[in-house]
């Protein structure tokens, strides 16, 4: 038998928040005034995005080539709007939300994301950001799940053994390369299936 979790390890996109990049393509194309399609090829096809995940980019030079590449200014109300329309890729499910408040162990986020989604849940998602005791992006961790050292620089940030963390993600992959390092891990697919894997190890 695998002991009690301490640490409660939730993904963020397709699990506590339904992911949405359309709707983020949309608000960035209202700010600046280009197509969907040329946003998606030159922020995200291009490798800029994943480059932000992988901590290339401090928040202040992150902002700044956004908004270059949206062929827009580096104002602060314009790094606003960026920021708020870049959240919107993520709507909070209120259902997950309420059942990682409910777990009885410390909680934590590890997400692939950059520093303007940091911020993001700081200022725009805020009830998303208040649910946990720690955030773990990988921006800050130098690179990004299932990458094995992603998981164990965050084991580190956790300070905690590898066989205290119950991780639940919707990616195969990321739960397999979890499993690997020696954490409990579950794949998650809705809020039912959820609610029975965290009863299930006495989270609940």
């Amino acid at each position: 038998m695998p002991p009690d979790p301490d640490v409660l390890v939730m993904d963020l996109g397709g699990v506590t928040c339904r992911w949405l990049p359309d709707r983020r393509l949309t608000a960035l194309s209202d700010l600046s005034g280009l197509p969907p399609g040329t946003i998606d090829q030159v922020v995200f096809e291009s490798g800029f995005d994943d480059a932000g995940e992988r901590g290339r980019f401090p928040l202040d030079e992150f902002v700044a080539e956004l908004l270059r590449l949206l062929g827009l200014s580096t104002t602060t109300d314009l790094a606003d709007a960026a920021r708020a329309a870049w959240a919107t890729a993520f709507e909070p499910d209120a259902r997950v939300l309420k059942l990682i408040r409910t777990a009885r162990c410390k909680r934590a986020l590890f997400t692939n994301n950059g520093p303007l989604l940091e911020a993001g849940l700081v200022e725009d998602l805020t009830e998303v950001g208040a649910t946990f005791d720690e955030l773990v992006f990988s921006w800050r961790l130098g690179c990004t799940k299932p990458e094995p050292e992603a998981f164990e620089r965050t084991t580190e940030r956790l300070a905690v053994a590898p066989d205290r963390i119950f991780f639940v993600d919707d990616s195969l992959a990321n739960v397999e390369a979890a499993e690997a390092q020696g954490w409990q891990a579950h794949r998650y697919t809705n809020s039912l299936n959820l609610q029975a894997a965290l009863a299930g190890v006495g989270l609940l």
